[in-house]
């Protein structure tokens, strides 16, 4: 059962793309960070020295959920990507489950939702046990995190605390195949979640969901003919987020709820490079408050009404140049009909009021056929959009200037696709999508930045996930996925080739091993076709490991290996040169958990 319609629907009868990613996994692979859960499950990710991000159908404008609820924050986060959110400050340790729906969204969870959804859920306490961690490797990491959870008084509680701290990072030069040090990538996060649960009867829940965040972190930010751009430079930022759920009618195909919530972040930005040129620390204080209600209605046996309503607002002070809010209100209502022969039919539609740029409707169809228990196939055409935000249409700062006339990002995705498993259990799951966007947000670096909106954009691609079972102990995982994004500015003739496409053809490899005690997973990645314009080489190829021990029933034991073949490749890129943002290189990780 996935929730990508906002209900829980068998996973055969979802007309989208659709991957889950389960707890075990995620433990078995002994990840600790987000972004390695998703590349191993071929998400590709877009990264810096100082965040990471993901991208779906070749967009890295993909909406982010915690149990359904936006993550992402509209601020400046990765070298002019104000729309992402850094995945690697969520813990690891308090997913139940990831579901990764890739296309536009928008119809159903409103702007951001443009290249896909991302939504984690979180677990429940369900037994009552502690368990303790620790993870040591290079470049001094090191890590401890506690996880209890249990009930008492009939409520239940879930807590993960964690600590990671690691020195700056060093990577192989494309040009010279020396080893080097990122100066001023260090890190250092303390991370605690708490979710407590109530139930209620007859179908009803009440839970409280609380998690704070601290980041004192290296800003070297990017190379500059191969010198980091901020000598010295650091964040510190802090977040601070809570919601309260009231639920009814749970797991059935009438979920309702009603949610209020707030987020608060607030960092600073500091080198000694804007010290020095009398400008003073980059700073902000941003929050965002809302409510959300969802009902659905089972009209018949074949039919059933979804609709709710949202209201948010966000607030950003930079201390220097804007005290702004935005409100945005919304409405959607999707109907879906079960037809003969297995055919499922979803029509939906969004209307989101938003107090600067004014309202936008976005609506989608989709169909599926479930032709057996073990195979679907799918087509779906929906709308997307993307307003721009307070820093976009109004900074005014000494390296950012606002633009009052940013238009909204609109456009639409056609996705045809299937899914099947074959004797045997080998599975497989193909798309084709084709999207067109009009007045893209883009930005241009000309000793300031400022937004402007590109006249069209046009993305294309495939994606196909094979999996096999070679026996009882071996599983085989293979992907490829190809992107073509190109774009028009006003007055151009032509479409011209987007130089950022960090995947035109993307390839992984996995080999799984499972017996007894032993857990090993060996991972190749894989890239070609970039732009030289973009990146220090056309294509790139790394391997990762891990492997686990079961000790006992109450300890393990692992060690973990990322980028064995030492690759000098970037993830993303930035206005200066190609290679200013490097990749880690080879490093390797041990770490023990105890369950108590």
């Amino acid at each position: 059962m996935v929730t990508a319609n906002r209900i829980p629907v068998r996973k055969s009868e979802v007309a989208a793309n659709v991957t889950v990613i389960t707890q075990d996994e995620i433990e078995k692979g002994g990840f600790t960070r987000l972004s390695d859960v998703l590349r191993k499950n071929n998400v590709e990710m877009g990264e810096s020295s100082f965040a990471t991000y993901p991208i779906l159908n070749g967009d890295d404008r993909v909406l982010v959920l915690i149990d359904g609820r936006k993550m992402n924050w509209s601020h400046l986060t990765v070298s002019g990507n104000d729309h992402a959110i850094n995945i690697d400050s969520l813990s690891t340790k308090n997913i139940e489950r990831i579901e990764i729906v890739r296309g536009p969204g928008s119809s159903l969870y409103g702007s951001d939702a443009v290249g896909g959804v991302i939504n984690i859920i979180t677990r429940k306490a369900e037994t009552t046990s502690t368990s303790i961690a620790s993870e040591f490797g290079n470049w001094g990491l090191r890590r401890y995190s506690l996880t209890t959870e249990g009930k008492t008084n009939g409520i239940g509680y879930f807590v993960t605390a964690e600590q990671k701290k690691r020195d700056s990072f060093k990577y192989k030069d494309a040009t010279t195949g020396a080893t080097k040090t990122f100066a001023d990538s260090q890190i250092d996060q303390k991370l605690i979640t708490l979710r407590l649960d109530k139930e209620l009867g007859e179908g009803r829940a009440l839970s409280l969901q609380v998690d704070h965040t601290e980041d004192q972190q290296g800003f070297g930010a990017a190379l500059n003919n191969g010198a980091i751009s901020y000598p010295g430079g650091y964040e510190d930022l802090s977040s601070n987020n809570i919601a309260l759920t009231y639920s009814w009618k749970q797991n059935t195909e009438a979920e309702n709820f009603f949610r209020v919530y707030r987020n608060a972040s607030e960092g600073t930005t500091y080198n000694s490079l804007l010290k020095s040129d009398g400008i003073t620390p980059y700073s902000y204080d941003l929050n965002a408050k809302g409510a959300e209600w969802q009902q659905s209605w089972k009209l018949n046996e074949n039919q059933t009404l979804l609709g709710g309503a949202n209201w948010r607002e966000e607030h950003l002070d930079d201390e220097d140049s804007l005290n702004r809010s935005v409100s945005t209100k919304s409405v959607f209502l999707e109907n879906r009909w079960k037809l003969p022969s297995k055919w499922t039919l979803s029509v939906g539609t969004r209307y989101d009021d938003q107090s600067i740029v004014g309202d936008n409707t976005t609506s989608r169809l989709a169909i599926n056929r479930e032709i057996n228990e073990n195979t679907n196939i799918y087509a779906s055409w929906g709308q997307s959009v993307r307003n721009p935000t307070i820093a976009q249409l109004f900074s005014n700062t000494s390296y950012w200037i606002g633009n009052p006339n940013l238009k909204p990002e609109t456009g639409s995705t056609i996705t045809v696709g299937m899914n099947t498993k074959f004797k045997g259990g080998t599975k497989l799951q193909a798309s084709l999508y084709s999207s067109q966007l009009k007045n893209a947000l883009d930005w241009r670096w000309d000793g300031i930045t400022q937004y402007f909106n590109v006249d069209r954009e046009k993305r294309q691609g495939l994606d196909l996930n094979f999996t096999h079972k070679l026996s009882p102990q071996w599983d085989l995982s293979a992907g490829y996925a190809y992107t073509k994004i190109k774009r028009k500015t006003d007055g151009a003739s032509s479409y011209t080739n987007d130089i950022n496409n960090s995947q035109p053809n993307g390839y992984h490899l996995g080999v799984q091993y499972n017996q007894d005690k032993w857990n090993a997973d060996l991972t190749m990645r894989s890239a070609t076709g970039r732009s030289l314009e973009g990146y220090t080489s056309k294509s790139y190829l790394t391997l990762d490991m891990v492997v686990n021990y079961q000790l006992n029933s109450s300890t393990r034991i692992y060690a973990k290996g990322y980028n064995l073949t030492n690759e000098a490749y970037e993830l993303a890129h930035v206005w200066y040169d190609a290679g200013s943002y490097p990749m880690p290189g080879r490093s390797f990780y041990v770490g023990v958990e105890h369950r108590m």
